[in-house]
């Protein structure tokens, strides 16, 4: 058996060093570990403005917002629509309780902001007053009809340009 040679302090640096190395490399296990009970945010949509999103098959509406006035008066549609195939598709949106439908066309291939002045999109009739949530129809001929709760703001700030007519 042979003796320690080194000095009482240098045996205590090499376990203090050793201990250090054995807590970091359990932590990085550990810490990988979360990756696999909790997925990643980026593989979330979610919706972090004001609007809702809806698929109508194979159409996807981002942000939609109504921006209204008064209960019973005309809503500007604001939204994004999405247009991932290789056919023209045509976009409905009305209530169920009344008022004209209003549409409009998506290009294939194509992603349109149906709030600007060349394709404003207005409803008639807005069953609920700014501030409130109304139930809105969105369809495509391919996808079918697609109820979506959806809110109705006021004219006012970002939205003021968007005032109905």
């Amino acid at each position: 058996m042979t003796a320690d040679r080194r000095s009482p302090v240098r045996r205590l640096l090499l376990a203090v060093v050793s201990a250090t190395a054995a807590v970091l490399a359990s932590s990085t296990a550990l810490l990988s570990a979360c990756q696999v009970i909790s997925p990643r945010q980026t593989d979330v949509i979610v919706d972090t403005g004001n609007g809702v999103s809806v698929d109508v098959g194979t159409v996807k509406v981002r942000n939609l917002v109504i921006v209204a006035d008064k209960k019973g008066g005309p809503g500007v549609i604001s939204a994004a629509i999405g247009n991932p195939t290789a056919d023209d598709q045509t976009v409905t949106f009305g209530f169920q309780d009344g008022g004209a439908p209003a549409q409009t066309t998506i290009p294939a291939y194509e992603t349109a902001n149906v709030s600007v002045n060349g394709s404003r999109v207005q409803v008639t009739n807005v069953p609920a007053e700014p501030g409130a949530m109304v139930t809105l129809q969105v369809a495509t001929k391919s996808g079918g009809t697609a109820p979506v709760q959806v809110p109705v703001l006021p004219a006012t700030g970002e939205y003021a340009s968007l005032a109905p007519s």
